[in-house]
């Protein structure tokens, strides 16, 4: 996304407060256009993996850019239905599931993607005869982190490439029909790692060869790269297509017939697509006493609560500050910049050990408005009331310029809405 106007941003924070979440249709719209362009493969297909932002109105934007929807919980699954797209739209990986799950996804018209061996074994027993596709784990995986990769021996995700044949020894036992075959590797950060994601999803075409005439289609997941520090290139999309196009083509030659393919990016669709507004509430410095560095705060209206990918990932994030009186400021500091929950890991700037890791600034005050960017994926989809906080308001920035709220700001009653009245009238609620 291209830096929205400070005037704009000030505009948002006035009329709608912080914390405060914007989201850009235009950047998501340009995104799904950008990936549908590079792929020359004939019958391909994106689909949203839409944990990444499930906001009914980014939900909304997808169907209209003609994506397809990987849902990951029966709900997901219910929000893409609501936002309408078509049961045989929607496809649902899991990696947990129930017989009442499989019956109602089943009855629908979804297609079930089994993550495990059991998972198979309860689609036979909850509904014999029944097609399918398999997750599959190709013994590698890509993924920034441990956190991230869900490929290879210390990933829980899929069925094990040594466990293929079994795999459909269990699915003829029960005359289930495996039509599809899906991996997905993990989410890497650096703009080459494409070149990996490729190599290591040559595996699963090699894995599909020998599926035989039931397959339909493949699915290579998502996880492609997106830049979050200044000056980061993007990934070199078109060359990446031009490969992943071929790649298909040989495995469709192979099979003599043009099979489906499928991706299913999240992250490279909406993170760019999004900011996080919060006002600074607090600055303070502590001491270097000993061999133990003193550092300046700045406490800002947010935390891990509607971003937690810097405490759970040491993920980092593009943040700047807008004065609020307008007036350029002194000589800068070094900066920590940290939330405002009662917990000590509540820190923006952070690498992935927890180490604090200060960041330079213009002078900042209490008012100054701070803009945190790429946020549109796995922030506020991951968000909480931890601390009891309200979650903050959404708005859409949509394909005419428009501003309009897409989510009111929470309050304790939505805070509360689940708890029950656990006393009888009369009892002594101190005892």
């Amino acid at each position: 996304m291209q830096r929205l106007p400070d005037d704009l941003l000030r505009e948002l924070a006035e009329k709608y407060h912080t914390p405060l979440y914007v989201f850009d249709e235009n950047t998501i719209r340009g995104k799904c256009r950008e990936l549908t362009s590079v792929i020359t493969y004939p019958n391909f297909k994106i689909r949203y993996a839409c944990k990444a932002l499930t906001l009914q109105a980014v939900l909304r934007i997808m169907l209209a850019e003609g994506m397809w929807v990987d849902a990951s919980s029966i709900n997901e699954v219910h929000r893409a239905l609501r936002a309408g797209f078509n049961p045989e739209e929607v496809f649902y990986t899991g990696e947990g599931a129930t017989d009442a799950v499989y019956r109602f996804l089943a009855d629908k018209g979804v297609l079930i993607n089994c993550t495990s061996l059991d998972q198979l074994r309860l689609l036979g027993a909850t509904r014999p005869g029944h097609c399918c596709s398999i997750r599959i784990n190709p013994g590698e995986g890509h993924g920034e982190s441990d956190r991230t990769n869900t490929g290879g021996p210390s990933s829980k995700h899929g069925i094990y490439k040594d466990q293929i044949d079994e795999a459909k020894a269990i699915a003829a036992s029960h005359g289930l029909r495996i039509v599809g075959i899906h991996s997905h590797i993990g989410s890497g950060s650096k703009p080459e790692e494409w070149r990996q994601w490729n190599k290591i999803n040559e595996i699963a075409l090699d894995i599909a060869r020998g599926f035989g005439s039931d397959l339909e289609f493949v699915n290579l997941g998502g996880g492609l790269p997106v830049p979050y520090r200044p000056g980061e290139q993007p990934m070199d999309v078109a060359q990446w297509g031009k490969e992943l196009s071929e790649s298909m083509q040989k495995l469709a030659d192979d099979l003599g017939r043009n099979v489906r393919f499928f991706i299913e990016p999240g992250r490279f669709l909406v993170a760019e697509s999004g900011v996080l507004l919060a006002e600074v509430q607090a600055v303070k410095t502590t001491p270097t006493e000993g061999n133990i560095r003193g550092y300046n705060y700045v406490i800002v209206n947010t935390g891990l609560n509607h971003n937690i990918r810097p405490a759970m990932y040491g993920s980092y994030h593009d943040i700047r500050f807008l004065p609020h009186d307008q007036v350029p400021r002194g000589e800068g500091k070094e900066y920590v910049v940290a939330g405002y929950l009662c917990e000590s890991g509540d820190v923006f700037t952070a690498d992935d050990s927890g180490r604090l890791m200060p960041r330079p600034f213009a002078e900042l005050k209490v008012g100054d408005l701070m803009v945190m960017g790429n946020i549109g994926a796995y922030s506020h989809a991951m968000k909480s009331e931890y601390n009891s906080m309200n979650l903050p308001a959404s708005v859409l920035i949509d394909a005419t310029g428009r501003t309009r709220i897409i989510e009111r700001r929470g309050t304790l009653d939505d805070i509360m809405r689940r708890e029950l009245e656990v006393y009888d009238e009369g009892r002594d609620a101190s005892m």
